[in-house]
């Protein structure tokens, strides 16, 4: 028994030597992959810590230069990679999570605080806002809501094709977005948004997704850098471009090819529109990839994982490699071709949305009364944007009938 029992005590040890050389080495990839994009604040974060980051006031930044609030559909990725090509140098994407932790933590020289959604389910992130005192601009970008319907039903139809699946319905999207503003709203919080960032606004600006146009974006990216103090951005090359439609969010895909005999390594790659990698480190295997399936859609084929330059040098010496992996890239080119030639036929415009509130008053009433809500700080703050949503009005105009004459009561 004596032998049996320090045998199984021997295992155990063995094993959570095991288990730690295992976060060991996880701790080491991560650092490595830190250093390799220059991401020091995330390494910075973890030494300091969750707790030490709100405690103290020592690290309280004011580097930060302007607020960017989103809501879906309205813009974000667009007027995000924008702010990258001012050398604006936003927060990343989805950080206001762990903002407590990570997010200003930056050994960059200007950092803007970029929220998508109601910060009030965070609480870890309203107590690190606290700790600040800086106002700055407030951008935050609108759209009209029925366009932002419109569209999420859009994305969620092409999301489904691009998955396997077919159509979609209005109702099912119009649930799904009470579900979430009921849980962690971040969609028409036009009003919600601002009121949570108050503190630090030194001005409310809204932007219509409008002015995000290939035509206007230039110019309006022109007056925010002169709002936030930055010069002037000097071309237009990316602002004329369209970033983030159904099309360019839904083309992302990774791809992994297994050493064998055309390949000399284990390759990890990823490809996603050419736009959304400007000003980005990548480690590009084919930087700008066309294809006459992709609806002159430019693509990037970027190395993901480990030992990416490595990886580049053998297979831009290794013809045949190349070719391969190109061929199966194309081929995934034709998949998406025929996805969205189906795509087209069976997406919704704004009329469609209209048609479907006049004959479901149980969703019009809740929209109307969400909207009502969220709209209201854009007409105290700039009246000429909703006064010019064309279809927004036309839903506040809609006449519901008697519930007794709707054959689309929702429950």
């Amino acid at each position: 028994m004596d032998i049996l029992s320090r045998l199984f005590k021997t295992l155990n040890k063995i094993q959570e030597i095991i288990n730690l050389i295992q976060i060991l080495k996880k701790k080491y990839q991560s650092l490595a992959q830190c250093i390799e994009f220059g991401e020091y604040d995330r390494i910075i974060a973890a030494i300091l810590g969750k707790k030490i980051s709100l405690w103290t006031n020592t690290l309280k930044p004011h580097r930060y230069r302007y607020i960017m609030l989103a809501s879906h559909g309205t813009g974000r990725n667009a007027f995000w990679h924008f702010l990258q090509a001012c050398n604006a140098y936003p927060m990343r994407k989805f950080d206001i999570g762990c903002m407590d932790k990570t997010a200003f933590f930056s050994w960059r020289k200007i950092y803007g605080i970029v929220s998508d959604r109601d910060i009030s389910h965070l609480p870890s992130t309203l107590k690190f806002i606290t700790k600040l005192d800086h106002k700055v601009p407030v951008f935050c970008l609108v759209r009209d809501p029925i366009s932002i319907i419109r569209s999420g039903v859009n994305m969620t139809l092409a999301s489904n094709l691009m998955g396997g699946g077919d159509n979609v319905s209005i109702q099912e999207v119009l649930k799904s977005y009470l579900e979430s503003y009921a849980q962690m709203p971040h969609h028409f919080i036009f009003t919600t948004s601002p009121k949570q960032f108050s503190s630090l606004t030194q001005e409310l600006i809204y932007i219509d997704m409008k002015e995000l146009s290939a035509q206007k974006a230039f110019d309006t990216m022109k007056k925010v850098c002169q709002k936030i103090g930055l010069p002037a951005p000097d071309s237009n090359e990316i602002f004329s471009k369209k970033i983030a439609d159904s099309l360019a969010l839904n083309i992302e895909k990774d791809f992994f090819f297994s050493k064998n005999k055309i390949m000399p390594c284990d390759v990890y790659l990823k490809i996603l529109p050419y736009e959304n990698t400007l000003h980005k480190k990548f480690i590009f295997l084919v930087e700008k990839f066309s294809s006459p399936h992709l609806q002159e859609q430019m693509i990037s084929i970027c190395l993901i994982g480990k030992n990416k330059r490595d990886i580049r040098k053998k297979i831009l010496k290794n013809k045949n490699a190349l070719d391969f992996i190109l061929e199966k890239i194309n081929d995934y080119a034709i998949q998406i071709k025929e996805k969205f030639a189906r795509y087209e036929e069976l997406k919704i415009n704004e009329n469609d949305v209209l048609k479907y509130f006049e004959n479901d008053p149980v969703l019009y009433d809740k929209f109307n009364q969400l909207l009502e809500y969220e709209v209201s700080g854009i007409r105290k703050n700039t009246p000429q944007i909703p006064e010019n949503w064309v279809y927004y009005n036309k839903f506040l105009s809609i006449k519901i009938p008697e519930r007794g004459q709707c054959q689309n009561d929702a429950p």
